[in-house]
Formats: C-alpha cells, sequence, structure tokens
C-alpha cells in the first residue's frame, strides 16, 4: 500500500479523469434532440453522483492524521477501487445507452 500523499495523488487524478469524461458527456448531451436529453441527463446524474463520493472520501482521506490513515488504508484502497468499478459500470452504462439512442434517432430518419 501506498503512502497517504501517494496515494491521494492516485485519487486525485482518478477524479479529474471522471470531470474530463463527465463534461465530455455532458457536451455531447447539449447537442442531443430533445427528446433524448432526460434519458443523457439521467445518466450524467448518475455519474455526478459517483464523482461526488469520491470526492466526499478524497476529503475524508485527506484530512486524516497520520495515526487515522494507518487505519484507513487498507479500507481506503478498498472504497478507491470500488468507486473505480462502480464509475466505470455506470459509464458503460451510459454508453451503451447512448448507441441505444442513437439507434433511435437513426429509425427516425430511415
Amino acid at each position: 500500500m501506498s503512502t497517504q500523499e501517494e496515494f491521494l495523488a492516485k485519487l486525485k487524478t482518478q477524479l479529474g479523469s471522471w470531470e474530463t469524461e463527465i463534461a465530455d458527456l455532458e457536451t455531447k448531451a447539449s447537442t442531443a434532440i430533445d427528446d433524448l436529453k432526460p434519458e443523457i441527463e439521467e445518466q450524467l446524474t448518475a455519474l455526478r453522483g459517483k464523482l461526488a463520493e469520491g470526492e466526499v472520501k478524497f476529503n475524508e482521506f485527506a484530512d486524516a492524521t497520520e495515526e487515522a490513515w494507518e487505519e484507513l488504508k487498507v479500507d481506503a484502497e478498498a472504497k478507491f477501487n470500488e468507486l473505480i468499478g462502480d464509475f466505470k459500470e455506470d459509464l458503460e452504462v451510459a454508453a451503451t445507452e447512448a448507441k441505444g439512442l442513437f439507434a433511435k434517432v437513426m429509425a427516425i430518419f430511415k
């Protein structure tokens, strides 16, 4: 297990990556057909929730004293990995549903 500083840097990088992915999806959603926007916004809300969870955990870990960190670090790694897994799953769902939404749009124009 890494030091607290290394762990926080790793988590901060991951959170930044998620912010970028959400921003990309928001840009795509802004150009979506009005009928599809509610579905896309629902997916974005789920992803924003995962990002918020990650930020809360980051703050908890960042505020931990050295003594508390020693107790937290095993749990911290597990929580971090769980958040990554959850975010990836939600992102995959969003991507899959986006493909389905694209198919709906294409069907309209056939």
